[in-house]
């Protein structure tokens, strides 16, 4: 899943990049949040788990999902205060309840998949 990850995070990026380019810089702050939980996982799995061959257990790694969504809602909600200035209250709550059921629906694929990972793992072990 770190290759997906990463994708989904690099697609975000793009969109945030043109957001800037563009000169919609309250669109681009509300889009960078939704790059952080992909981008953690990537971080995880890639780099310390592959690269360093640091061991992390499920629950480090779903802990670290979990507060990748919460930081992610957090700056969502704040950076949705911007969008409130410029657009409609409805822009703003329907930006929020998307970005945050994204966050959530991510967050709850990633964490199946570390748990069966963590399943199979402990099926070979024993």
């Amino acid at each position: 899943m770190a290759v997906e990850c990463g994708v989904i995070a690099g697609i975000f990026l793009l969109f945030a990049s043109i957001f800037f380019i563009r000169k919609h810089t309250e669109w681009a702050i509300a889009t960078l949040p939704l790059i952080l939980l992909p981008l953690s996982d990537f971080f995880l799995e890639l780099v310390l788990i592959k690269m360093f061959k640091v061991e992390v257990t499920a629950f480090g790694a779903i802990l670290t999902l979990v507060i990748s969504v919460a930081v992610s809602a957090a700056w969502i909600g704040a950076a949705s205060g911007a969008l409130r200035a410029k657009h409609s209250k409805s822009t703003a709550a329907t930006f929020i309840a998307i970005s945050n059921i994204f966050n959530i629906a991510l967050a709850a694929i990633l964490i199946s998949d570390i748990l069966t990972r963590a399943e199979k793992l402990e099926a070979i072990i024993h």
